[in-house]
C-alpha cells in the first residue's frame, strides 16, 4: 500500500517526501549529458524460456523511469532515468533473474490510442535487450496507480471511471507495447501499479480487457495481474479482492501482483516493522492463492535495515519460500541510480565498483 513518494495515507505528503526516496531532479536548462542508450555487447544472446507462471522469478525494483510519471514531455537525464548496466550487473551477479522496470506509460504513449513514442520505447527496448544478454527477465511495470495522462483533456485522470479516460485507453497501451515486444521472452507484462480509486470489481473490468488485448497479439508472456486499493498481501481478502478474482481463469499465463511492506500501515513509510508481522501477514493471501488454484508474484516489499525489521524481513521471503506452490517470485523495492543511498529501503550498495551489500541483501540471498 505505498505510492510512488512512499505515502499512501496522505496525497498533501507526497511532495515533501519525494525528495527522500530520490535525488532531486535538474533544471532542463543545467541538465547534465543526456544518458546513452544501453548497448547490448555483440554475441549470441542466452536462449531463454518465455516467462511463465511456472517459474521462480526473485529479483528487485530498479526506480527511476517512473519519476515525474504524468509529465510527458519531462526532460530524460533530468526528471527520470532508466536504469544503468553497473546496476543490473551487480545483481545478475547476486543470483538475481528478473528487474521490474517501473516507467511512465503515460510517456511511453503520450497521445491517448496513438502511436508509442519510439524514443522512449528504444530506451525501454535497450533495457529489455541487455537484460536479455544477461539472462533476466524485465517486468515492464506502468507506475501509474490507476490513472493516465489525458491528452485530451492534459490532465492525469483515472482508467475506467466517471470523469476519467475510457478502460480501452489501457487496452490499446497493452496491444501496442505487447505488438512490441511479443517476440520477447524475457518480458513480463506487469498491467498497473497499485490501482486504488477503482473498486475491486471495477478494477477487474478495466483489467480484463486489457488481457485481451494482449493475448489478440498472440503476446504468449506472464501477465502480473494486481488487485485495487494498493494490492496490499495483507489486505487482499479483506478489501475484496479476494472475492472479485475468486475463480478467475480467463487466461493460461498469469499470478496475481501483491505489495507488502512490514510497517504499521503496510504503507512502506515508517523505519520500524511490526513484530512478528513477517511470520504470519502472508498467510490469508497464500490460503486464497491455494484454494482458487492460482499464483501470487510479490512486485514490491521492503523494511529497513533496523535489527529488529531485519528478521521481519528474513520471515516473510521465508515464508514464500515455504509456500512455493502459490508464490511465483518476488521483486525487493528498491534499487535506481536515483534512489538517494540513505533510502531505508535501499539495496543497491553505495558503490557499484566496490560493493558492499545492504543488510538486506542476506534475506533475498538465502531464499533464491
Amino acid at each position: 500500500m505505498k505510492t510512488l513518494y512512499r505515502i499512501p495515507l496522505a496525497i498533501a505528503a507526497v511532495a515533501a517526501s519525494f525528495t527522500l526516496f530520490h535525488s532531486t531532479a535538474v533544471a532542463a536548462d543545467v541538465c547534465p549529458v543526456r544518458p546513452t542508450l544501453l548497448a547490448t555487447p555483440a554475441g549470441a544472446k542466452p536462449k531463454m524460456a518465455m516467462s511463465s507462471s511456472s517459474m521462480k522469478l526473485k529479483g528487485v525494483n530498479l526506480s527511476g523511469a517512473e519519476y515525474d510519471s504524468a509529465n510527458i514531455n519531462a526532460a530524460y537525464g533530468c526528471a527520470y532515468i532508466y536504469p544503468g548496466k553497473a546496476e543490473i550487473d551487480y545483481y545478475k551477479a547476486k543470483g538475481f533473474n528478473i528487474i521490474r522496470m517501473p516507467f511512465s506509460g503515460s510517456r511511453l504513449q503520450p497521445v491517448a490510442n496513438g502511436a508509442l513514442n519510439t524514443v522512449e520505447l528504444d530506451r525501454v527496448r535497450s533495457i529489455v535487450n541487455y537484460a536479455a544478454y544477461k539472462g533476466m527477465y524485465v517486468i515492464l511495470d506502468p507506475h501509474e496507480y490507476g490513472y493516465r495522462y489525458d491528452s485530451r483533456t492534459k490532465k492525469r485522470l483515472l482508467i475506467g471511471m466517471p470523469g476519467g479516460v475510457p478502460s480501452g485507453d489501457l487496452a490499446n497501451f497493452w496491444s501496442r507495447v505487447a505488438t512490441e515486444f511479443k517476440s520477447y521472452p524475457n518480458v513480463v507484462f506487469g498491467l498497473m501499479n497499485e490501482p486504488n480509486k477503482q473498486s475491486p470489481k471495477e478494477w477487474r473490468v478495466i483489467a480484463e480487457l486489457s488481457i485481451a488485448a494482449i493475448r489478440k497479439t498472440g503476446a504468449q508472456q506472464l501477465i502480473l495481474i494486481p488487485g485495487s486499493y494498493w494490492t496490499g498481501a495483507h489486505s487482499w481478502v479483506s478489501t475484496g479482492n479476494a472475492a472479485a478474482w475468486a475463480g478467475y481463469r480467463g487466461d493460461n499465463n498469469f499470478a496475481f501482483e501483491v505489495h507488502q511492506y512490514l510497517d504499521s500501515n503496510s504503507s512502506g513509510t515508517q523505519m520500524a516493522c511490526v513484530k512478528n508481522k513477517g511470520l504470519t501477514v502472508l498467510d490469508a493471501a497464500s490460503a486464497w492463492a491455494r484454494t482458487n488454484r492460482v499464483k501470487l508474484f510479490m512486485g514490491e516489499m521492503g523494511w529497513s535495515w533496523w535489527s529488529t525489521c531485519l528478521p521481519e524481513g528474513q520471515a516473510m521471503v521465508n515464508a514464500m519460500t515455504r509456500s512455493a506452490d502459490v508464490w511465483t517470485g518476488w521483486t525487493y523495492w528498491a534499487g535506481g541510480p536515483w534512489v538517494k543511498s540513505d533510502y531505508m529501503y535501499m539495496l543497491t550498495p553505495k558503490s557499484l565498483t566496490a560493493p558492499v551489500d545492504r543488510p538486506q541483501m542476506k534475506a533475498l540471498q538465502s531464499n533464491l
